[in-house]
């Protein structure tokens, strides 16, 4: 108990494993607090086609939503399985991107939202889905996997 309370004051970077994981619960965060929005743009589908934020990338109301609806549903659900984490990363960060610029004149508790998503997507964009992700199983080689670990941790700790 000790050696856990000294290695969380001292700043002891998290093994390997710990690190997965950690990117784990971050990625499912990520995607699943972003589907609660896409949800709510189809149940008010109606409203949103008359009037969505006033056509904020100028491809017209309707696409907007579509691509904003495809954002935040299929992408945040890849992003929670870990299936093309990057991309779809990508795909949210932009679309909060967007949701950003749409509210920068907005007081700060309103643009602070979209600006949160917009760096946790940009954080998973650049990181990638992780070893506990569907990407980690169909796209790399176990052996890799191991040999990028072992050289990163034996080349990064203090002697």
């Amino acid at each position: 108990m000790k050696h856990l309370i000294l290695d969380f004051f001292t700043n002891k970077p998290l093994s390997y494993k710990a690190s997965d994981a950690t990117l784990l619960l971050f990625r499912l965060f990520a995607g699943l607090m972003m589907l609660p929005y896409g949800i709510t743009k189809i149940e008010k589908y109606d409203d949103y086609v008359i009037d969505f934020f006033g056509d904020p990338i100028g491809i017209g109301m309707v696409p907007s939503l579509w691509l904003t609806i495809f954002a935040q549903i299929p992408c945040a659900i890849f992003l929670t399985l870990g299936l093309f984490s990057r991309p779809t990363a990508l795909v949210l960060a932009i679309n909060m991107l967007v949701a950003v610029k749409y509210h920068w004149n907005d007081p700060f508790a309103t643009v602070s939202l979209p600006l949160l998503f917009f760096g946790m997507y940009v954080i998973l964009t650049l990181t990638g889905g992780g070893r506990y992700s569907i990407d980690s199983v169909l796209f790399r080689k176990k052996h890799q996997m191991r040999i990028d670990r072992d050289w990163y941790y034996k080349n990064s700790r203090l002697k």
